[in-house]
């Protein structure tokens, strides 16, 4: 399981003519840090002071959905892109579990990201996932991964409720930091899940993900719920997982009615009334609709409808993007053009309610005394323009100057 990397004996700073972000606006103050810490009484010493020079200061951001980070010979790579853009917490949602080991010493330490990662996803044998990890290693994007070997690395093949008995701890015992699902068109399971023409398009047999969730969740184990449709959304809340990975609708098909997408109000109470986590994923559709604009409309008012329904109901919404070479501030930046959320609200999911997502064991995501001492400085009041989020003049990881990586 990751762990914090703070630690004794780091440098004591006086940090000046800063405004500090509260949770919802900004306030001129000095702060201290110590032993990767936040303070703000004045330490016995201070090491060095840092004129912020007027910059306004947030927490690091989160990154709740995505596949980077997971491969040794390019975490190094990923872990720049991500702190470049202030994102120091991501959430890994399917990796191959072989290089679990070898991502210890790469992650989770003071000039890298802090990481969590799923390992093999749970998935029927016509998952998206199966389909997607065939594919990558088919092409030769993790070279040394024979196909045939995917099944217990990259995901795990359940059908009956004794597969997933049976199954479920090889997951747990490659050091998953949490569970991934893959619950997909489940309306349809029965007429899809032996038909060839839905491979990565049918998912697990819905009654199997109760089991799934209690079973991890009796070993300490939160569970992710990969889902495409409003159908999916209730099995998936229904059975109390703990994240729900996408916001149904990403990608509706030419055709196929809106409303198969739209979340049904119980369903976002009981969401609200457990804490199940609602991750964004909007960029996607920008992706999906591939330059269609009638397309995408249809997608997007499918999302402020959902997002809007979410919001009200007060369930917890943290960013994720699910892409490659964007991240969850561009998801940030999709999400203000949606025009259901002000750049406060997005703010503080983007710097507070997503790292608390990831960590929630963890103080992090506020500026207050005691909390981690991790904090971006940026040029300009994201408030006012969310695009001062890509001003960074400053980064500060656990206490450490990050004037590198």
């Amino acid at each position: 399981m990751s762990q914090t990397s703070v630690g004794k004996n780091l440098p004591t700073f006086e940090l000046v003519n800063g405004h500090w972000y509260t949770g919802t606006d900004f306030e001129a103050m000095t702060m201290y840090t110590a032993d990767g810490m936040f303070r703000v009484a004045r330490p016995v010493s201070i090491d060095s002071v840092i004129d912020l020079d007027g910059g306004y200061v947030v927490p690091p951001f989160g990154e709740a959905h995505t596949h980077r980070g997971g491969y040794p010979a390019r975490v190094i790579g990923d872990a720049t892109f991500f702190l470049e853009s202030g994102i120091y917490y991501v959430m890994n949602q399917g990796n191959l579990a072989r290089y679990r080991d070898a991502l210890d010493s790469l992650v989770n330490r003071p000039r890298s990201i802090d990481a969590l990662f799923a390992n093999a996803l749970i998935a029927s044998p016509q998952s998206h996932g199966v389909d997607l990890w065939q594919r990558l290693v088919g092409r030769g994007a993790f070279p040394g991964v024979e196909v045939d070997a995917l099944d217990g690395d990259a995901y795990v093949v359940v059908e009956t409720s004794e597969d997933v008995v049976q199954r479920l701890p090889h997951v747990l015992e490659t050091g998953a930091d949490f569970i991934k699902i893959m619950v997909e068109y489940s309306e349809e399971h029965i007429s899809r899940r032996d038909n060839p023409q839905f491979f990565g398009q049918s998912g697990l047999d819905p009654a199997l993900v109760p089991l799934i969730v209690s079973l991890a969740n009796d070993a300490g184990v939160r569970v992710s719920a990969h889902v495409e449709t409003a159908a999916d959304f209730h099995v998936a809340v229904a059975a109390g997982v703990d994240i729900v990975a996408h916001l149904p609708g990403y990608d509706i098909p030419e055709g196929d009615d809106v409303a198969r997408y739209r979340i049904d109000p119980a369903d976002a109470a009981l969401a609200s009334e457990q804490g199940t986590i609602v991750l964004t994923t909007t960029l996607l559709s920008v992706d999906r609709a591939d330059g269609d604009s009638a397309r995408l409309e249809r997608m997007q008012d499918n999302q402020a409808h959902n997002l809007r329904l979410l919001a009200e109901a007060g369930v917890v919404l943290a960013v994720g993007s699910d892409q490659y070479s964007k991240n969850s501030v561009d998801e940030v930046m999709n999400l203000a053009s949606l025009n259901v959320f002000d750049p406060s609200t997005l703010l503080n999911m983007l710097c507070s309610v997503t790292p608390q997502a990831i960590f929630p064991d963890r103080r992090l995501g506020v500026l207050e005394d005691g909390a981690e001492a991790s904090f971006l400085v940026l040029r300009g009041n994201p408030n006012e323009s969310l695009e001062r989020l890509r001003e960074i003049t400053l980064r500060v990881k656990d206490g450490n100057l990050l004037d590198s990586f």
